[in-house]
């Protein structure tokens, strides 16, 4: 604004004859030394040249040349303390160390040539500096960090014990030749640790972009991948980033694409699973299914027994938000989403339930108003457990409602220890 400002007054001096005018470093400093901190300073100047140029110009004539030079003398000093002296004690030592360059140069060579080295000492201190910031924000591997896709136990099992084969880096900042280097460093470090690992997933949501120096890095990163046979996978590209990959040609068949990072670690998870997966390992019905959770045949037989069939499809609607919590479902097959409407009317996507996972189990429990829409992301098989059925089991069999309470406390307890694990990661 101030610049704004200047330039009309000095298109009106030139139309009328004036003097031109510019912000002087001087002139401010000695205002904010002598306590003029607001416009009323400037309004005074303006008073007082006004006033001299229409009482009598020539009186400034008898202002002694010492004072003046006093003064001069005054502000180059305070210049240097503030600059030399005073910024000591608040800047870096490689910083500082510029200053002190920039002012030899100054110096010596003159102002100019001063200015335009400290230009290229200042990009310099920039790089070094920049460099020196970890281009991770956190790292992150599935035993710990999962799609938001619940499973199975035997599937979580498989990625508790082979979650590392998943290993993960979020990216953040700009990403140049000096940060680029330390994150291959790092990656490098990374294969040594984990020798076992299947992929290699670099989130690039926080990246603002990325220069031409940082693909060498980039190819060194994917040369190391290819050694040790993981596959890496960019999520979340920017046009930017992606045209940037494409032009040193590093983005080939065997690069995964992901548009975001759930959707990527749920295709590396079921790649993982289906590789440790016993043949034949997961049970194929409701009864089997339950006899493990519940630990007993008589109690899986009872409960399959009390259970309706559903076969839904795809994007079919299993239970709506905000209505009477009458059942409980088992997902035998497919998968489901739990879909939230938020206030501004927009449905947002939480979680999605795959195969032997539950889904309603506290608001049947507690008897509140679903919290969330069940929609069926493929063509699925659901068992529902009606809450008539439920009060049922606590009149007849106390036994199998107290093996019920404990595996939903089972499955309870494992997603809350799921999003404490998320929340570390995040923390970190």
């Amino acid at each position: 604004r101030e610049l704004k400002t200047i330039g009309v007054a000095n298109l009106a001096a030139a139309a009328l004859g004036g003097y031109v005018s510019t912000v002087a470093l001087n002139r401010t400093s000695l205002n904010y030394v002598a306590g003029g901190r607001g416009r009323l300073s400037g309004l005074t100047v303006a008073a007082v040249s006004v006033f001299m140029l229409t009482v009598n110009p020539g009186f400034l004539a008898y202002v002694p040349k010492f004072g003046l030079g006093a003064l001069l003398l005054y502000l180059g000093a305070q210049l240097v303390y503030e600059w030399l002296i005073d910024s000591a004690r608040r800047i870096s030592l490689l910083e500082y160390a510029s200053l002190l360059a920039i002012t030899l140069l100054i110096l010596q060579a003159g102002f100019i040539a001063g200015v335009l080295i400290g230009v290229i000492i200042g990009c310099a201190t920039f790089a070094v500096s920049a460099s020196r910031v970890n281009a991770i924000k956190f790292r992150f591997d599935s035993s710990e960090y999962r799609s938001t896709l619940d499973r199975g136990p035997e599937e979580l099992a498989i990625l508790a014990t082979h979650g590392r084969e998943i290993q993960g880096m979020s990216l953040q900042s700009y990403l140049f030749f000096g940060s680029a280097n330390r994150l291959y460093q790092q990656v490098k470090a990374l294969f040594a640790s984990e020798p076992d690992c299947r992929f290699l997933l670099f989130d690039f949501r926080l990246v603002t972009g990325i220069d031409s120096s940082a693909m060498h890095s980039f190819t060194q990163i994917k040369q190391a991948a290819d050694e040790l046979g993981a596959s890496l996978v960019l999520v979340n590209l920017s046009g930017e980033l992606r045209s940037a990959f494409n032009a040193c040609r590093f983005i080939t068949s065997d690069v995964i694409l992901a548009d975001d990072l759930d959707h990527a670690l749920e295709s590396c998870e079921k790649a993982v699973i289906a590789a440790h997966l016993a043949e034949g390992g997961e049970a194929q019905t409701l009864r089997e299914w339950l006899t493990q959770a519940l630990g007993s045949p008589d109690y899986g037989e009872r409960l399959a027994a009390l259970c309706e069939r559903l076969d839904v499809d795809k994007d079919a609607i299993i239970a709506s938000q905000g209505e009477a919590a009458g059942s409980m479902h088992f997902i035998l097959e497919g998968r489901v989403g739990i879909i939230v409407k938020m206030d501004d009317g927009r449905s947002i996507r939480v979680r999605s339930l795959g195969p032997h996972t539950t889904i309603g189990e506290m608001g049947l429990i507690t008897s509140q108003l679903r919290s969330a829409t069940i929609r069926a992301e493929l063509p699925s098989v659901l068992y529902a457990l009606s809450a008539d059925a439920y009060e049922r089991i606590k009149r007849e069999n106390s036994a199998l409602a107290q093996a019920l309470l404990t595996y939903v406390i089972q499955v309870m307890a494992e997603r809350l220890s799921f999003a404490s694990k998320v929340i570390g990661v995040l923390r970190r």
